[in-house]
């Protein structure tokens, strides 16, 4: 979760800009949202983060021109994880506001949808400096969840690490850490598909005890998070990538040099094999 913008940097992309854009068109008008995000997803695989970008900004316009608006509020949602990950407040707030503004014109605040545009859109003002406005969002996602979802569902741990962070930003590390356990608890029980939200846990609550002074819990919690991320039961894909270069900062933080050049070697080598295949 302690992503800098150096950690999302890629490479020059090896499409033209607006490539990847203009090949959705060929030959029909408009595609499937579906068929936008796998792209979207095999510019990420490929750590084409600008070319990505720019494959969002496309077509969030033309949904929004073709008056398409369950396909914007899709689209908003990828916007919003990925100027996080870039570090484009600007534009990630735009997108989190017109997020919210969708959900609540078409009367989705109740639906997972709902839920789920208004949990990213508070996890961006969270990760832009807003951790005390972002929190009515999270509620608003906690409700909406809970009219629809089994309390072990995946998404609450999502939501709860989400929370733990913001009140970590406020300085309320007591509650911080509750909401970190809780999603630990949910997603122990998700085994192995959560396996890397473990890890990244873990890592978050090594930063957390360190803000709150408990400095004797932190290597435990980076053991913990080192064996999530050799295990053998997950699978080393650009997932995998994106969190190797997600946590490896904070590894160097704490003096793990070599956990650190691990990962970093690991995620190029990722990188790197998908862009020979793809």
């Amino acid at each position: 979760m302690y992503l800098e913008k150096e950690d999302w940097e890629e490479p020059a992309c090896c499409f033209r800009p607006g490539a990847a854009a203009k090949e959705l068109t060929a030959g029909q008008n408009a595609p499937s949202v579906r068929r936008v995000i796998e792209e979207y997803d095999r510019l990420i695989a490929m750590d084409a983060g600008t070319e990505a970008g720019k494959l969002l900004e496309f077509w969030q316009e033309e949904f929004e021109t073709n008056g398409n608006w369950a396909s914007q509020i899709t689209i908003l949602n990828e916007m919003m994880g990925f100027y996080r990950n870039t570090g484009e407040a600007a534009k990630g707030l735009a997108a989190s506001e017109k997020g919210i503004t969708l959900i609540r014109a078409h009367g989705m605040a109740d639906t997972v949808s709902g839920g789920t545009t208004f949990l990213n859109a508070a996890t961006t003002m969270k990760a832009f400096g807003k951790a005390k406005e972002a929190m009515p969002f999270y509620e608003e996602a906690f409700r909406a969840y809970g009219e629809s979802l089994d309390p072990s569902d995946y998404r609450f741990g999502g939501l709860f690490n989400n929370m733990a962070l913001a009140w970590e930003d406020q300085g309320d590390y007591r509650k911080a850490e509750v909401y970190c356990r809780k999603a630990m608890d949910i997603m122990e029980a998700l085994r192995p598909g959560s396996i890397l939200e473990i890890a990244v846990t873990w890592v978050n609550l090594a930063v957390l005890y360190e803000k709150w002074g408990q400095d004797e819990k932190i290597d435990d919690c980076l053991e913990r998070a080192i064996c999530e991320f050799r295990s053998e039961d997950v699978p080393h894909d650009g997932y995998y990538a994106f969190n190797c270069r997600k946590c490896a900062k904070t590894f160097d933080h704490f003096g793990y040099f070599r956990m650190k050049k691990m990962l970093l070697d690991e995620a190029d080598r990722i990188y790197g094999e998908n862009r020979r295949a793809l």
